[in-house]
């Protein structure tokens, strides 16, 4: 009976243990770079002249800000910058976006699969003109590796999307010019992600 006691106090009291080898329970910090890829806008229906215009893919940068929740998730804090161009001789775009959601983790001690997915904004801002801001999101997926306890290596994967509404325009006014570069009749517009950072745990 002693013996049955002491086995069940031990197992309750290594539990925890056995959890935080499984999932941090901290402040995770991610500077990542990457590369985008992909981006389609076309040309409002009924226009003089139907287009399809391209974001051109190009080199990325941001970070992930990772915070503990309920086992096994955890709360996101993404923000991404891109420098990109339109095709067909458009204008210089930044594109910043920012976006809170959450991963989920799945199981293992050095390489940790995850799942994850952010809902926000994105901030167009093209050579020469003011602001376009559009609803977007993520989904997307990828590995935690930790050779060490406080410091590890990110590789995901993913995808985004950024709601055009119906009927709208684009860079209107660029470099002083009266016109809108683009008018859409209302998509998504998607691209794809691939980024490699630094984890850093607090």
């Amino acid at each position: 009976m002693y013996r049955t006691s002491l086995l069940a106090l031990l197992c309750i009291l290594s539990a925890p243990a056995v959890a935080q080898q499984r999932y941090f329970t901290g402040i995770e910090l991610t500077p990542f770079a990457g590369y985008t890829v992909g981006g389609q806008v076309d040309t409002a229906a009924g226009s003089e002249q139907s287009e399809t215009f391209r974001l051109k893919e190009s080199a990325n940068f941001g970070f992930a800000l990772n915070g503990p929740s309920k086992s096994p998730t955890e709360w996101e804090l993404y923000f991404n910058h891109q420098n990109t161009a339109l095709t067909k001789g458009g204008p210089d775009i930044t594109l910043d976006t920012l976006q809170l959601g959450g991963t989920y983790l799945g199981r293992g001690k050095v390489a940790v699969p995850f799942f994850v997915a952010t809902l926000g904004g994105l901030r167009a801002k093209p050579r020469g003109s003011d602001s376009d801001y559009f609803l977007s999101f993520t989904v997307g997926g990828g590995y935690k590796f930790f050779p060490s306890k406080r410091v590890g290596l990110r590789l995901e994967a993913r995808a985004i999307s950024t709601v055009i509404s119906s009927n709208n325009s684009w860079f209107c006014g660029v470099d002083g010019g009266a016109t809108c570069v683009v008018r859409t009749s209302g998509n998504l517009l998607w691209e794809a992600q691939a980024n490699a950072g630094i984890i850093v745990r607090f």
